[in-house]
């Protein structure tokens, strides 16, 4: 039976993680279409791992790091499975993941399938739906609760969490992929607030379950926080329908003197000053963004909104 599903690996230097990854796939009791690992320029054994121990399995050498958008964009246009997942290396999907997910009763709006990422430090909820706020930040509901409190039905999200979604081909290609700028972090908020805005939604699955070790593949807390910090700004002038700077501002601001470790704070005022840097062409991309917006406010508004059972 044919899952119409291709699974694409981005990697950079995870040569320790790709294994377990591998692994979890080849054990899946529904099998993707196709496996790929996109490798952004690994000067580790990665390579070597894939052709040596997993010939099977389909390698883009990308010669380079293009970051996690430009090698999810290009591994994503080198399958050819009406549904792709991006699946981070560092996370290991249970045997019927794919199953389950692709079991779900889904409309004609649903862009992209979500599973619930499960913390291999705590065994708890990482994330069950990447959630939006108008305030201008993503966050992770029921983070760090228990798995059974869990709704037992699949339910509407803003994002499908970005260690392992499963979208529609043709959605992604509509909305150009993930933008390449934002390079770590934030790609796939931003990508899913775009369809969003074409009046699409994303389906939380609660019994697809993957395991993710968070942070394992970026390894550099200072790198993430500028690219958070960097990213988050541009995500919210490109695509808030209401783009209130006051509101973004003191959202900032809360989150300056709030975030730990402290010693990373000189890291995150430089990302704000390299989102400013950017501003006029992050304001010509939202005119772009907006003019072609086709959901009603209704649409957007209540997908701002955490699901019910919060």
């Amino acid at each position: 039976m044919s899952s119409g599903v291709a699974v694409v690996i981005v990697n950079y230097d995870g040569e320790r993680l790709l294994p377990e990854c591998l692994e979890a796939l080849a054990a899946q009791t529904l099998a993707p279409d196709e496996i790929l690992v996109a490798d952004n320029g690994s000067s580790d054994g990665s390579l070597a791992l894939l052709h040596g121990q997993h010939p099977a399995v389909a390698t883009l050498a990308l010669g380079r790091n293009f970051g996690f958008a430009g090698g999810a964009n290009r591994g994503v246009a080198a399958t050819a499975a009406p549904w792709v997942c991006v699946l981070n290396s560092d996370a290991t999907p249970a045997p019927d993941w794919l199953h389950v997910l692709l079991s779900a009763s889904r409309s004609g709006r649903t862009w992209a399938l979500g599973s619930v990422l499960v913390s291999a430090a705590t065994g708890r909820i990482e994330s069950a739906g990447d959630q939006y706020a108008p305030e201008g930040y993503a966050y992770k509901l029921l983070r760090d609760r228990p798995l059974h409190e869990l709704p037992a039905d699949p339910y509407p999200v803003f994002a499908a969490p970005g260690a392992a979604p499963v979208f529609r081909r043709d959605v992604f290609e509509q909305l150009g992929g993930y933008e390449e700028r934002f390079f770590l972090y934030y790609e796939d908020v931003d990508l899913a607030f775009r369809a969003l805005l074409r009046g699409y939604h994303a389906l939380l699955v609660p019994g697809a379950r993957v395991t993710h070790q968070l942070g394992a593949t970026t390894r550099s807390r200072a790198r993430a926080r500028f690219y958070v910090a960097r990213n988050s700004a541009w995500c919210a002038a490109r695509c808030l329908p209401r783009a209130r700077p006051a509101v973004l501002a003191r959202r900032m601001a809360l989150e300056l003197r709030t975030n730990r470790p402290r010693h990373l704070v000189a890291v995150e005022i430089a990302g704000r000053v390299a989102a400013l840097a950017g501003l006029p062409r992050t304001l010509r991309e939202r005119r772009a963004i907006q003019a072609t917006r086709t959901a009603p406010p209704e649409h957007v508004n209540a997908l701002l909104q955490p699901p019910a059972f919060m």
